[in-house]
């Protein structure tokens, strides 16, 4: 009889934190993608100090269309907006109950527990350049004040992924999270940003009265049609990555994704075989944990994703893609 396979959904961590010019060593466990909660954070000791505290992950955004999660309107919906979606690394920040009495607000990526550079790319020197003091003293009072995770996009040419902007950097606000999954409405997100002067993601469309699912993917669908005339495929450029539809009840936000169709195509592919777009997508999300990036470890990722028959089979495939892919965006020398 074979064994089965268990699943790994979290992995452990060992963490420095620098806060008013204290080390602090984080002991923990990350939930992976494929966890319940993704990316979410379990601190377990701070200094060998036992200390259980949850930070919250960002949930996968689901299109409307998913089996899982499809766009079913709440009981009493409020308010509907469609907000534009950036393509580039998602920043959290939450606050964590230091043993001193201190309590630290810190940024952190859905893989990498406390921001660093590394050789692939620089993010704490990134957010150094894009979040003064001014943005982070709002950004830590917003967070204790609502006890709330705050959750960002680092976005521009300097943090490119798939979308090329022609701006250099960005740090954009576009979710609100309390307790471990619950999202916050996004007019609640608004005021809470305008007061503070937090810098928040565009607003496309607000809608009000009428709400419908039907209407809603109607609205939805001409927005990324919209988008998608700024987009060519067949060379490789793409400008808009798609955009997020937020649904408020009087307490809840509920959010959905939309694509135009290249790009929705472009991930499609990406999550159901290997190929140049799987491995160039598998690239830059070790890139964004911060992990090491070498043909090793995306091999070792990709294995998790797709088993080792597909492996196998395009093994060659994945190492060309791979050293294209370092000698375009990085210099080895």
């Amino acid at each position: 009889m074979k064994g089965t396979t268990r699943k790994i959904t979290k992995r452990s961590f060992k963490a420095s934190l620098e806060h008013r010019q204290q080390v602090y060593v984080l002991k923990g466990a990350i939930s992976l993608r494929q966890g319940i909660f993704p990316s979410e954070v379990e601190i377990t000791s701070i200094n060998d100090i036992p200390s259980h505290q949850i930070l919250p992950g960002m949930p996968e955004i689901p299109y409307t269309y998913t089996f899982q999660r499809p766009l079913i309107l709440p009981a009493r919906p409020v308010a509907a907006s469609f907000t534009r979606k950036m393509d580039g690394t998602a920043i959290l920040f939450s606050a964590l109950q230091l043993p001193d009495g201190e309590v630290a607000v810190f940024p952190r990526t859905r893989g990498m527990v406390t921001i660093q550079d590394t050789p692939w790319r620089p993010f704490r020197t990134l957010m150094q350049q894009v979040a003064n003091e001014e943005l982070l003293a709002a950004i830590r009072a917003v967070c204790l004040q609502q006890k709330a995770t705050l959750v960002f996009e680092l976005w521009g040419h300097q943090n490119q992924h798939t979308v090329q902007y022609d701006l250099p950097l960005n740090l954009s606000l576009h979710t609100m999270i309390k307790g471990r999954m619950a999202v916050q409405p996004w007019r609640l997100l608004k005021q809470v940003a305008t007061a503070y002067k937090i810098p928040t993601v565009e607003e496309l469309s607000r809608v009000k009265q009428g709400l419908s699912a039907t209407e809603l993917i109607r609205l939805g669908e001409e927005l990324v049609s919209q988008q998608e005339q700024e987009n060519n495929p067949e060379l490789g450029l793409y400008r808009q990555e798609g955009v997020v539809l937020n649904v408020e009840t009087p307490g809840t936000g509920l959010q959905w994704k939309f694509k135009p169709p290249s790009m929705e195509d472009y991930h499609r592919i990406a999550r159901s075989k290997i190929c140049e777009i799987t491995v160039f997508h598998a690239l830059w999300e070790l890139v964004d944990r911060g992990e090491e990036v070498s043909l090793l470890s995306l091999q070792q990722n990709l294995l998790k994703e797709y088993g080792q028959e597909a492996v196998s089979e395009q093994e060659s495939l994945i190492a060309s893609q791979y050293w294209w892919w370092l000698s375009k965006y990085y210099n080895t020398e």
